[in-house]
């Protein structure tokens, strides 16, 4: 019966979420000792979250021993799945029986660990194109979770040992080459009085500051420098979010020189934008300097298990047959997140004075917001800019945005 067994991890995350943990917060757990027993490795956890290595019994056994502290009964076997047993159902669990005191749901909200749920494949890609120092072109829709992969992957890591620079093409960076530097340096402002060589002036006592995009590189350059030799070699990560709006106003020779830089594996970098660099480009009237340098990496629909674990965060909230109705969100985060939101305020208010059904206000009110956010994606603005609206699930988008059930 044990042979071919494979370790059960959405049961576990279903845990952890219960807890509120991270996979830190069940490494620092571990090494309080209380329960006794053995320290736990949150790189190795990671591994085993990702598939790519089995626990051993006595990592299992101390995971439930952990779990069991916190008033989670969950045995070591519960944590595996065998060969003659069906997969685990990704039916929305119940937690205690305690109703949450808010709402866990917010679709405009940047999802962090323990809330991020799902994507470990394009973690786990960005984990080893960080690590070669290569570049990840990130692409996906509005809504569709870009904002929030990154913050999360820039907080695991942070974890794992990188310099991370999270910066925004919709920020100050935007500005052009001197801003993009000044963000990742962490300089003081730019001093708007600049000598005929092409540096800052500055105050008496300010270190002057690069003006020209090739001075501007070599600092970015010396900065690279240092931050690999303090971090045994690892590459600094520069993660840009909405980088249309960055790559739109820089100028090409800063461009140029950062690609230099991401060649020479002095740093590893993400753009994420809703088009390919190509087509964001091909606007511009340039040829983009990141041509074959950047693995496309596209960010869709959740995994179904990710799904069932966005959900679980507000099941005691909800009824027991209120998981079929999620079924008018697809597996989009933003949609999904949004009707679950609807739904638990609607179970909240209580049964309606008039008779209604509570899902009823919950779907009415979530199609007409549903399709204000179609309503933009398919403006002739948002056309122009590359921004097409999603499936969601698969599905023909007029059944979730204009029709009733």
């Amino acid at each position: 019966m044990t042979d071919g067994k494979r370790f059960n991890w959405a049961a576990l995350d279903r845990h952890l979420i219960e807890l509120g943990w991270s996979l830190q917060r069940l490494a620092d757990a571990s090494r309080s000792n209380t329960p006794a027993g053995p320290s736990l490795n949150e790189r190795n956890l990671r591994k085993i979250r990702d598939g790519e290595q089995q626990p051993r019994v006595g990592t299992v056994k101390r995971i439930s021993d952990l779990l069991a502290a916190q008033g989670v009964q969950v045995r070591a076997d519960d944590l595996w799945v065998f060969p003659d047993q069906p997969s685990p159902s990704p039916a929305v669990p119940t937690f205690n029986g305690n109703r949450p005191a808010t709402n866990p749901f917010d679709p405009w909200a940047i999802a962090l660990p323990p809330v991020f749920v799902g994507r470990t494949g394009a973690l786990r890609d960005l984990e080893w194109a960080a690590r070669d120092g290569r570049g990840v072109s990130l692409l996906g829709e509005w809504r569709i979770g870009k904002t929030s992969l990154l913050h999360t992957w820039g907080q695991r890591a942070q974890e794992l040992g990188f310099v991370v620079r999270l910066l925004s093409g919709q920020g100050r960076e935007r500005q052009g080459h001197q801003a993009f530097v000044d963000a990742v340096v962490d300089a003081v402002s730019a001093d708007p009085r600049t000598a005929a060589t092409g540096a800052t002036t500055g105050a008496a006592g300010e270190p002057a500051r690069p003006q020209s995009p090739d001075a501007a590189a070599d600092r970015l350059g010396n900065w690279c420098s240092v931050q690999q030799q303090t971090r045994d070699g690892l590459p600094p990560l520069l993660l840009l979010d909405e980088a249309e709006g960055f790559l739109g106003h820089c100028e090409p020779g800063f461009l140029e020189r950062l690609r230099g830089l991401l060649t020479k594996r002095r740093l590893a970098l993400v753009f994420a934008t809703r088009r390919t660099l190509p087509e964001v480009y091909a606007d511009l009237g340039r040829v983009s300097p990141f041509a074959n340098m950047l693995e496309a990496l596209r960010i869709e629909l959740l995994e179904p298990g990710a799904a069932a674990a966005l959900l679980a965060r507000g099941a005691a909230g909800l009824a027991p047959d209120d998981p079929a109705w999620f079924d008018w969100a697809g597996r989009h985060p933003f949609y999904l997140t949004l009707l679950a939101r609807r739904l638990f305020n609607a179970r909240a208010d209580g049964a309606d004075p008039d008779g209604g059904d509570p899902r009823a206000r919950a779907l009415a009110r979530f199609r007409d917001e549903a399709a204000q956010q179609f309503a933009l994606w398919w403006s002739p603005s948002a056309t122009a800019n590359g921004c097409a609206a999603p499936p969601l699930g698969g599905r023909r988008p007029t059944r979730t945005a204009a029709t009733t059930p």
